[in-house]
């Protein structure tokens, strides 16, 4: 059964500096293992389940939120409303557009602040089975894989606010 993990956040000195570690990329084998296997469903059930301090749904978490160091996020599909697993994000291509926005994050609780984001991308990722995908992203699910890749990056999305 599922159960939904602690989210560090930047209220706390030591989580903070731990939110600001780049992440591992993760091994191929270590994909089919039983514990990482329940780590994603773990990581789901807790983007699904959270909400912010202001009643926000989570649209995406990336692992070392949850204090694992895997490059490793999900995000918020909004065509099917589930959640999608990128493992070893690149992102391959971005297109010269961007656009601002306002982001929050569950990992900096109470704040929001407009970022400039690119607005089309191309990601090249595994899935949860370890099969390489591409594909390309607009909008709003570009804005959330570009901040949740910065996650595994150790950035937050304070450190780009253009206010």
């Amino acid at each position: 059964m599922s159960k939904i993990l602690k989210i560090l956040t930047i209220q706390n000195s030591k989580e903070e500096k731990f939110l600001r570690t780049k992440s591992d990329n993760v091994l191929k084998e270590e994909i089919k293992s039983k514990e990482f296997q329940n780590f994603l469903d773990d990581l789901i059930y807790t983007a699904q389940e959270v909400l912010t301090e202001d009643g926000y749904m989570a649209v995406g978490l990336a692992a070392v939120q949850v204090g694992v160091l895997k490059n490793v996020f999900c995000i918020l599909d909004e065509h099917s409303e589930k959640f999608l697993i990128m493992i070893n994000p690149e992102i391959t291509t971005r297109k010269p557009t961007q656009i601002l926005g306002v982001e929050g994050c569950l990992s900096v609780p109470g704040k929001e602040g407009t970022v400039s984001r690119y607005k089309k991308i191309k990601v090249k990722y595994m899935d949860m089975n370890g099969v390489i995908k591409r594909k390309v992203f607009t909008n709003q699910e570009s804005r959330e894989i570009q901040h949740e890749f910065d996650h595994t990056q150790g950035i937050l999305f304070i450190d780009k606010l253009v206010d």
